[in-house]
């Protein structure tokens, strides 16, 4: 379903010296009123253009980027049982960050190369709006240290139980799944961030 806004032709009234009536050039009205109503080409009726704002709409269930979501989870699960190597950054082997840079690359988008660098980049979420392809931060084995040591890619967010599961490279075990309430990773989550 596409969504747009149009403004009527006879939104602006003009006068006889092509004025409306708050003494504004009908070109300047124009242009305001582009900033918020759609237009249309005149060249072209049919061509509607967004204003300022304002998007079309995907299907209302966001099917575009969720397959996208979709695509990226299971590539990343593609490799499943890939050993940790640090500062690995190849399917021959991945840390943490070096796995979730090389997946989101694979789908275009650029992350930083350490897992404190990729907590300064995206949109801020609560542990409620998680999603499956957010990143999520921990600290490192210190869990009081308050720095960011390890990320992972959200895999699910159970609206019930608000379990989330995560896929990550791990020093035991390599690429693996793990769940946010295990003792170990719940005592170290800092934080979650959407770049999608």
């Amino acid at each position: 379903m596409i969504v747009a806004a149009v403004t009527p032709v006879a939104a602006v009234e003009k006068n006889a010296a092509g004025k409306n009536a708050n003494n504004v050039s009908v070109s300047q009205a124009a242009d305001a009123d582009e900033m918020t109503y759609a237009s249309i080409s005149r060249t072209n009726p049919f061509e509607i253009v967004p204003a300022a704002g304002m998007e079309l709409l995907m299907d209302e269930d966001g099917s575009e980027a969720s397959e996208m979501v979709a695509d990226m989870i299971s590539y990343a699960k593609k490799f499943l049982g890939t050993r940790y190597v640090r500062g690995g950054k190849s399917p021959k082997g991945f840390d943490c960050s070096g796995f979730t840079s090389y997946v989101f690359s694979q789908f275009g988008y650029s992350l930083s190369a350490s897992s404190a660098a990729q907590y300064g980049q995206g949109e801020k979420l609560e542990r409620d709006e998680i999603s499956a392809g957010d990143l999520l931060f921990f600290t490192g084995r210190n869990s009081r240290s308050g720095r960011v040591g390890h990320v992972g890619i959200a895999l699910s967010n159970d609206p019930e139980t608000g379990e989330i599961t995560f896929i990550h490279a791990a020093i035991s075990g390599g690429i693996r799944i793990d769940r946010i309430s295990a003792p170990y990773y719940a005592a170290r989550f800092i934080g979650a961030k959407r770049v999608l």
